[in-house]
């Protein structure tokens, strides 16, 4: 089977480029990776979209239909206020939609939004990770209270509240917060300005890949301060694959998504979080074992990818029924 993936966020900083690359690593196919329409002329048996709101998304739509070959969406997404009736009125405008041969959305909350915009059944399918890359490497005799932040650093993602928020905390514990992910909209030179009400805090920008597990390991607790838009969280997963318990806000796809290992709070609780988790690090080490063993069941790239892949055998059998494609 050649399968071609397609997203306008290949190869940009982002939670869709990370799903591609994972999942194209664990399905047992020849896969390509691209963001532009013309790759449709390498012939591939089926096409994978990724995002569903984008022109790269009709056009592939589209040139499939003409072509005969079919193509499966996968929504990454919700919208502020997602849940309203208002977004089923664009219905109309993006019926284009129901000419996928499957839709994949990677949460219920991303599932409920995209419902709005097509008739398709939708089958919910997480965002995986590679338990073997993410894993604990931990040496829980050395308590060393440190906090962590990992994504990019977006108004949206609310890392600009973390330390007003928590200043006082990280000086009473003594605990030290890092912050690590690409810049937007001027948010490094924000967070060093805030730096300066509090010390025990490190920013470390952008960091490789290859360098996650380390720093999630090196946590002992992540946290996911999200405000709005948040579907999924793929951060979160690989830090409860490290074993490190996630704090988060009741945002979007969070609360079903880190449902073990981690503590779903309001943004003004989580000092008080902090504070009693950190007083207890045996809770810690529990949440983080709960956390692991949800990963390992539910969001290792072995059960996803073969979820995927089953999809795809069902759609390329005729075994798919196009209005009920779960």
């Amino acid at each position: 089977m050649r399968i071609l993936m397609l997203s306008e966020f290949y190869d940009r900083t982002g939670g869709i480029n990370t799903h591609m690359h994972g999942l194209s690593r664990f399905l047992d196919h020849e896969v390509l990776l691209d963001n532009s329409i013309e790759a449709i002329n390498s012939k591939p048996d089926i096409i994978h979209v990724h995002h569903a709101f984008t022109p790269l998304t009709l056009q592939a739509l589209k040139v499939g239909k003409k072509k005969g070959i079919p193509v499966v969406v996968t929504n990454h997404s919700i919208a502020p206020l997602h849940n309203l009736y208002f977004w089923r009125l664009l219905k109309i405008a993006l019926k284009y939609l129901d000419h996928a041969s499957a839709i994949i959305a990677v949460s219920n909350a991303a599932k409920k939004f995209i419902s709005n915009f097509t008739s398709l059944d939708v089958a919910v399918i997480p965002n995986g990770v590679d338990t073997s890359k993410f894993k604990p490497e931990k040496q829980w005799s050395e308590h060393k209270k440190t906090l962590l932040y990992v994504g990019r650093l977006s108004p949206r993602k609310g890392v600009q509240l973390l330390i007003p928020l928590l200043s006082n905390c990280l000086r009473e514990l003594n605990a030290e917060l890092i912050i690590a992910g690409k810049d937007e909209a001027f948010m490094i030179p924000l967070l060093k300005l805030q730096k300066t009400i509090c010390k025990n805090v490190r920013i470390l920008g952008f960091v490789p890949d290859e360098q996650l597990p380390e720093l999630y390991n090196a946590a002992d607790i992540f946290l996911m301060p999200s405000l709005a838009m948040e579907s999924f969280g793929i951060t979160a997963i690989e830090s409860l694959a490290c074993a490190t318990p996630v704090v988060a806000t009741k945002n979007g796809g969070l609360p079903e998504v880190t449902k073990e290992g981690s503590i779903i709070t309001s943004l003004l609780e989580f000092p008080k979080v902090i504070e009693n988790l950190l007083s207890e690090p045996d809770r810690i080490q529990q949440l983080g074992k709960a956390g692991r063993k949800l990963v390992e069941e539910e969001y290792s790239w072995h059960v996803v990818a073969k979820k995927i892949e089953n999809i795809y055998s069902q759609i390329l059998d005729g075994g798919l029924d196009e209005k009920h494609n779960t």
